[in-house]
């Protein structure tokens, strides 16, 4: 795992990820072959390119990204659960999962819980509470992980938790093979 605070450093591309507008239209999940097949459509993928070029050579071991945003309030949060191509899961029942991925907090506005929780294990059934990685969701912070094993987000009493979630796959996922959009409530 890899947390960074204060990741993005230009302040005008940190204003443009924190825009209500980039929120307010961004499809619930989506495909992204890379910056060397396509060139990036929106301020996600700039991000995606962004961070991708930093920590790894990727161009040659992954097909692309798929990306969404959450935007989570007083009574929101997550169960536990695991990244999986959704489709495939939901049509064939089989489970297939990426095992890179990252969290990025744009905004934590007076937040009351909201915390990535990530197991130490990939055993989705037997989540041990003390062997839980425990992540409090700061703005401008940069988490890489495992996205295979189990997490969740913790409960929210108060405020406004806004991120965006990446992972990087080695095969396009059965879910974009029709499509660069996915609606997550399909599941």
């Amino acid at each position: 795992m890899l947390v960074i605070d204060n990741y993005i450093k230009d302040n005008t591309f940190l204003r443009d990820l924190r825009n209500d507008e980039f929120w307010n239209t961004m499809a619930n999940a989506n495909w992204w072959d890379g910056w060397w097949n396509k060139k990036s459509k929106n301020i996600c993928e700039q991000f995606i390119e962004i961070v991708w070029k930093q920590f790894t050579n990727v161009e040659n071991k992954v097909a692309g990204f798929e990306y969404w945003s959450n935007i989570h309030q007083a009574g929101g949060g997550l169960n536990w659960h695991v990244d999986k191509d959704e489709k495939l899961m939901k049509e064939k029942k089989e489970v297939v999962m990426p095992n890179v991925g990252l969290v990025y907090y744009a905004i934590s506005e007076g937040l009351e819980g909201g915390y990535l929780e990530i197991a130490n294990s990939p055993d989705r059934n037997n989540v041990e509470p003390s062997k839980i990685e425990r992540l409090k969701p700061i703005e401008n912070r940069l988490i890489m992980f495992n996205p295979s094993y189990p997490h969740r987000v913790s409960p929210i009493a108060g405020g406004k938790r806004r991120a965006i979630i990446v992972n990087a796959w080695p095969k396009k996922p059965y879910t974009f093979q029709e499509s660069e959009k996915y609606s997550r409530n399909n599941k």
